[in-house]
């Protein structure tokens, strides 16, 4: 990584542990350093080994570094940029990998000194599984990384080059877009996974087939995490429940009527959209 050579991550849990593994796997020779936020954390950071440089210091971990992941919840991404941009050289880059971004993208612009660059990243992969001891280097091999930021600029260029080097494929897309999609793709299914498994009653759950577990594994996801998502990005969300009440509705109505051609059709449907997303 040309002009690279020191990374800091704030932020050493599943997603941030996966990219400090990924980069020493790819570029043993950087200085990689973690920021922990406590002793405890300290501790368990260090017994995972994932990265040798830890600190409890925000400021030692992110002085004179090239490049500062900010892998954290949406909210706390929004807080550090004024904790670390006292420490910041010129000429460094921020990214984040944050699940929505119009929001940051604004707290980045009131936050960070002029002499740095911010360049929001969202990798879409993940696990619903929390902490660094899950981490693994490949996990965002094969994946799709969203850039928010514009593709002209020489620090938007290294880190797509970053991201492609641990072979992710770079897709460059606005940040108002980036929310309105994954709304859709990502937040509405997680909400939709939590709400079904408050659904179901507790003395039903002996009984639940595999498909079942396939349909609530996101709502393991952390509470800490998907919060922050689902508030900023508030608007997009509640469009599309919106429109997936309509839906339901429409079996709901199908059903009421013992309609089997109208269920056949609705179901029919889905099969088709689901032949499109397999491909």
């Amino acid at each position: 990584m040309k002009g690279i050579k020191k990374i800091a991550i704030v932020g050493v849990g599943f997603m941030g542990g996966s990219l400090a593994r990924a980069v020493l796997k790819k570029f043993p020779r950087v200085s990689l350093w973690g920021y922990a936020r406590s002793k405890k954390s300290l501790t368990r950071l260090r017994k995972a080994r994932v990265i040798k440089k830890l600190d409890l210091s925000i400021e030692r971990v992110v002085k004179d570094a090239d490049l500062i992941v900010l892998a954290l919840p949406v909210r706390k991404i929004m807080e550090y940029f004024k904790v670390i941009s006292p420490f910041l050289k010129k000429g460094a880059i921020i990214i984040d990998l944050g699940s929505s971004k119009s929001k940051i993208q604004k707290a980045a612009n009131s936050s960070l000194p002029k002499s740095v660059k911010f360049i929001g990243c969202h990798p879409l992969c993940g696990s619903e599984k929390k902490g660094v001891e899950f981490s693994k280097p490949e996990l965002y091999n094969d994946s799709f990384c969203l850039i928010t930021s514009s593709s002209k600029s020489k620090a938007s260029q290294t880190i797509k080059k970053l991201w492609e080097s641990l072979g992710a494929k770079v897709i460059f897309i606005n940040a108002q877009t980036h929310d309105k999609i994954l709304s859709s793709i990502s937040h509405l299914p997680h909400i939709l996974s939590f709400s079904l498994s408050k659904h179901i009653p507790d003395s039903y759950l002996k009984f639940a087939p595999a498909s079942l577990k396939d349909l609530t594994r996101i709502s393991a996801s952390p509470a800490s995490v998907w919060t922050d998502i689902f508030l900023t990005n508030k608007k997009n969300i509640i469009k599309d429940i919106k429109g997936f009440i309509k839906i339901l509705k429409t079996y709901q109505a199908s059903l009421e009527l013992g309609s089997k051609t109208q269920l056949r059709k609705l179901i029919l449907k889905a099969n088709a959209k689901h032949k499109k997303l397999s491909k």
